[in-house]
């Protein structure tokens, strides 16, 4: 009798479990459906279209590399004229410079004022978040009205004895060969994003306070507190953050297309391609204005950048190493 009742209740005990395990199975399976679904079709169908698209002839159908013989018969045209990919590529390379050892350094500097809550710091949390919060269209539109014509910058520099030409006067920094491209990159400095500025607080504040405590019995002071704490601490975020702004900066084609639409000098990589997509939009995809050269320069774009992109992330690693604590 009580091994009848042992046997039913170990029966039981793994019917129980059997179906238990049935059911987070069925739970797992139903919570990776989206996601895995998500990433079959738009990602790996679309991106598996595009490479395809690379290799194929727009009008015949044909199998080859002609269209990125296009874009290199077109990048060395351009390179010896100085115009076209020649200035995406540069003005791209520059943005790049910009974003990652002047805005980043900078970034990082006020974040760690504000960390240490100076008088003033809420104003300029909210300062800082309000780019954010209006939009970036509504923040372009700030961008061009600073430096457009009758705009602050004009009026001030005016005041202080600049003299402008009178196409400045009339049409603004931006539409005019002589200031448009300066201008876009030196506005480019002041892209401090409220979102890193919260990613960095937030590195920071994971820092444990006794190393601060054992700063300030050695006689720290904030500059090398900074330096020799703040930064080395903060590094797995601050690197990330440093190899992500290279990789953005490749495809950030909608600073160029709100301010200036390529014009005057101003074009990025990022824009001319999205141009290409353009082309191909408004044709219909009649004739060579096809998707297949917009692919092509996608692949190319990814080959290149993708590894760099690696080699930068080993490069900041190298630099900092980890700190755990």
């Amino acid at each position: 009798m009580a091994k009848s009742k042992i046997s039913k209740t170990m029966t039981r005990m793994t019917w129980t479990g059997m179906t238990k395990k049935k059911s987070d199975y069925i739970f797992v399976f139903f919570m990776l459906l989206a996601p895995i679904l998500h990433f079959l079709v738009f990602w790996l169908y679309l991106n598996l279209q595009n490479i395809m698209l690379g290799f194929q002839h727009p009008v015949t159908g044909e199998w080859g590399l002609m269209n990125f013989e296009r874009f290199f018969r077109q990048f060395a045209l351009d390179w010896e004229m100085g115009v076209g990919i020649k200035t995406c590529l540069e003005n791209t390379f520059i943005s790049a410079g910009i974003q990652m050892f002047i805005t980043m350094p900078t970034l990082i500097i006020v974040t760690y004022l504000l960390f240490k809550q100076f008088y003033g710091h809420m104003f300029m949390r909210i300062a800082y978040y309000i780019p954010a919060i209006v939009g970036s269209a509504t923040a372009m539109i700030l961008n061009r009205a600073l430096v457009g014509a009758g705009g602050p910058l004009i009026m001030i520099t005016e005041a202080l004895g600049v003299q402008w030409s009178d196409e400045v006067l009339q049409s603004g920094l931006y539409n005019n060969w002589g200031t448009a491209r300066i201008a876009f990159h030196i506005t480019d400095m002041l892209g401090v994003s409220g979102g890193s500025v919260l990613l960095l607080t937030g590195a920071f504040s994971k820092i444990p306070k006794d190393l601060f405590d054992v700063g300030k019995i050695e006689g720290l002071g904030m500059f090398r507190e900074f330096l020799l704490v703040c930064v080395p601490c903060a590094w797995s975020t601050v690197g990330i953050m440093w190899v992500m702004t290279f990789g953005n900066v490749w495809g950030n084609y909608q600073r160029v297309m709100m301010l200036t639409e390529g014009a005057y000098g101003t074009n990025n990589f990022a824009y001319y391609l999205f141009g290409a997509q353009l082309s191909a939009i408004s044709s219909g995809g009649a004739g060579e204005s096809t998707y297949n050269y917009p692919a092509a320069i996608g692949l190319l774009l990814t080959a290149i950048v993708a590894p760099a992109t690696l080699l930068l992330r080993k490069l900041a690693d190298k630099i900092v190493p980890p700190v755990e604590f």
